[in-house]
């Protein structure tokens, strides 16, 4: 059994298939899904999805989102996140790739503290989005005094980097890049980072593995980042799967997958 810990099949790109999508998982053993809702447009619908069996749901706000967010959607995530399919807050963090401005920096990292408390105060793990921050979201969880447990989501950074997280008690989200023929970097970071620290993510709709060029991502190719950490760690699909599946159930606090 396989998860996928971060897909976003609240999309709208997966409005005329979902059901189909949904099964195709299953088919070839991706078991549980962790929905990721960090759009307010998608809460409700990740909310509803959560009511199968199989998707447990995270509710946040994307760092590229806040500067639209106000105290009364804040105030919904509270509640949100008190729903018993609710396993983490996110995915939130920093992201600096469109716009590097001190203002929209500013606005980032106060959105940021206000998740961690929010996080804090329900004992909930994070799910982090990092984008061209690392360095910034190093230095903020050295000032922070009450680091929840979570995942860095989608990494890219490099394995100094990789470790620094590791050593703060986070694990890594290892998505569809890593089957990239130019990604010498995050395959160094998988055979450096022992696969105990390791998630497995399709982020679906986007990062499609290589096999499926540029096809919209689901659930199901996930099955690719398991493989590609298996060759790279020269170890069996199947322990991979094993390994990577237990370190979500036990982050996220899950008791079963089906």
């Amino acid at each position: 059994m396989i998860i996928d810990t971060h897909a976003h099949i609240s999309d709208l790109k997966f409005d005329t298939d979902r059901e189909i999508v949904l099964q195709r998982a299953s088919d070839v053993g991706v078991g549980t899904i962790f929905e990721i809702a960090c759009e307010i447009r998608y809460w409700d619908i990740a909310l509803k999805l959560s009511q199968r069996d199989n998707v447990f749901v995270s509710f946040g706000v994307h760092p590229i989102d806040v500067v639209r967010v106000g105290d009364e959607d804040y105030g919904k995530l509270e509640i949100l996140i008190q729903n018993k399919k609710c396993i983490a807050v996110g995915e939130f963090g920093l992201d600096y790739h469109y716009d590097s401005s001190m203002q929209n920096i500013n606005i980032q990292k106060k959105a940021l503290v206000r998740q961690f408390d929010i996080a804090v105060k329900y004992n909930k793990p994070i799910i982090i989005h990092c984008r061209d921050a690392y360095d910034d979201m190093i230095d903020f969880l050295k000032q922070y005094k009450n680091i929840p447990k979570g995942v860095i989501h989608c990494f890219s950074g490099n394995s100094k980097q990789a470790k620094i997280f590791v050593e703060m008690g986070f694990l890594l989200g290892i998505d569809g890049p890593i089957t990239y023929k130019k990604s010498e970097k995050l395959k160094q970071v998988v055979l450096d980072i022992d696969i105990s620290n390791l998630l497995v993510e399709t982020d679906c709709p986007y990062l499609t593995p290589r096999k499926y060029g540029k096809q919209r991502n689901e659930p199901s190719y996930v099955v690719e980042i398991v493989e590609e950490i298996a060759s790279i760690k020269n170890m069996s699909t199947e322990e991979t799967a094993k390994i990577t599946t237990q370190n979500a159930l036990t982050l996220f606090n899950v008791e079963y997958a089906s």
